[in-house]
């Protein structure tokens, strides 16, 4: 069985601009972005499918209601 590795920030996006802004703040800027992404290892049987469908855009974030 083959992972999908994602990652994804989870901390607040104004907070990381609003450091990245200051000269000073940007080394927090940076720490923060790193201490807040998790990583999502996800088991699937068929990962080359998956790829195909995610950019063909038969998958995307919002489900139908069929």
């Amino acid at each position: 069985m083959s992972k999908i590795v994602r990652y994804r920030f989870m901390g607040s996006w104004w907070w990381f601009w609003l450091l990245c802004m200051t000269g000073i703040g940007l080394p927090l800027a940076v720490l923060y972005l790193l201490t807040g992404t998790v990583r999502m290892d996800t088991d699937v049987d068929d990962p080359e499918q998956i790829a195909e469908d995610l950019y063909s855009g038969k998958l995307t974030g919002k489900q139908s209601a069929n």
